[in-house]
């Protein structure tokens, strides 16, 4: 870890700006959607003050600015050293969470660990670090032709089981590690071949969880009959009439108009469930309007995409280059997935909007991811200068 001193000055000569000052007007777009939402929280739980929400939000941000401070000092070696074992740690977790975990609201959906006021969704953790292990796995391979039957033990069981960990309780995020650990394994040259069969084993698993799930619905939660009404709600024109949740964001979205400024005006924020973290974007377009809210909203998550995947290319290490997109990939699809769920353009997922949304974990993530991204924004720019000099 490089001393602190040091560490702010790379900072401050080296760091991505503009990937800094997204980050920083993100930050300030969560605070003035925490400042929207505390009354409904405050309604909905009726245990604290709208105060105590806030400052609440402004503690996760500290601790977050903390977790991105630490981890944009770290070389990245330690996360290729230790990448086994953070996979095992985040599996247990999970796997923990299943059988003590919390849940919120009316399901008996096991997602969350308590540490006091703070809530963890492990879940989120294990796709940010799932797709870490691929990114390694794919780099202790470049350089040597290895069969189905080694990636498999060396592999695809790893992530076999952090998914089948994960999709007891939360299909979304289980179909999301899947996705985007395939979509790495893709632009990373994995062999086509040896992801056919890895994908016929997947479909086997899916099969057997549905069985199992089927048949000892008092030991398996059927989070895929959920998955399946949500699909068929969407493609219902009857049943969306009666998709309360989706129809009030539309609402809210439409309230909004093209341009508008009303700070905690909205609301639909007191009819939405989640709309402190599943439907935020909603309410964000509800307040501030079509350009203010939704379209720099979006612009910011665009730009973002594009300075990862710019860092990405900088970088001459190829695992480095996995790692930013590894890191990267999780912040540009939730958010874009949360988006296209409050304007209707797909089902509800419960996928969060990457620090805008209420939530410890997926603020934390976010901030660590951000943070490795930058390191290795800094180590490509510093290397440049020295072969330029």
């Amino acid at each position: 870890m490089i001393p602190f001193g040091q560490h702010i000055d790379r900072l401050q000569r080296y760091a991505d700006r503009t990937l800094l000052i997204i980050g920083a007007l993100l930050v300030l777009i969560s605070f003035a959607a925490a400042f929207s939402t505390s009354s409904n929280l405050v309604n909905h739980y009726r245990v604290h003050g709208a105060g105590y929400y806030l400052m609440k939000h402004f503690f996760l941000v500290a601790a977050g600015v903390v977790i991105f401070f630490v981890s944009s000092s770290i070389n990245t070696s330690f996360y290729k050293k230790y990448a086994h074992l953070l996979l095992w740690m985040v599996i247990a977790l999970v796997i923990f969470t299943d059988i003590f975990g919390q849940s919120a609201g009316v399901e008996n959906v096991r997602r969350w660990l308590r540490f006091g006021p703070i809530s963890v969704q492990p879940s989120l953790m294990a796709l940010t670090f799932s797709l870490m292990f691929t990114a390694f796995y794919l780099d202790k391979i470049k350089n040597t032709k290895t069969d189905f039957s080694y990636d498999l033990r060396h592999y695809w069981i790893w992530l076999g089981i952090l998914t089948g960990a994960v999709v007891i309780y939360n299909n979304s995020t289980a179909l999301l590690i899947m996705t985007l650990n395939s979509l790495l394994l893709f632009l990373g040259g994995y062999g086509f071949k040896k992801f056919l069969y890895a994908l016929l084993l997947g479909l086997v698993g899916i099969l057997m969880y549905f069985l199992a799930a089927k048949a000892f619905p008092q030991y398996i939660p059927n989070r895929i009959d959920t998955l399946i009404n949500r699909f068929e709600r969407f493609t219902s024109k009857e049943k969306q009439q009666t998709d309360i949740q989706p129809l009030r964001a539309k609402i809210a979205i439409a309230s909004g108009g093209l341009i508008r400024f009303a700070p905690g005006k909205s609301v639909q924020k007191n009819l939405l469930s989640q709309s402190s973290s599943d439907f935020i974007y909603a309410v964000i377009v509800e307040e501030y309007g079509a350009l203010l809210g939704g379209v720099v909203i979006l612009a910011l998550y665009i730009i973002l995409a594009i300075k990862i995947l710019a860092i990405s290319r900088l970088s001459k290490n190829y695992y480095e280059k996995l790692l930013v997109l590894a890191l990267g990939l999780p912040i540009t699809f939730q958010a874009f997935i949360n988006m296209a769920v409050a304007v209707g353009a797909i089902p509800v997922t419960g996928q969060p909007l990457p620090v805008i949304s209420a939530g410890g974990t997926t603020l934390f993530m976010t901030a660590f991811a951000l943070g490795v991204i930058i390191r290795i924004g800094i180590s490509a720019k510093m290397q440049e200068n020295q072969t330029d000099e």
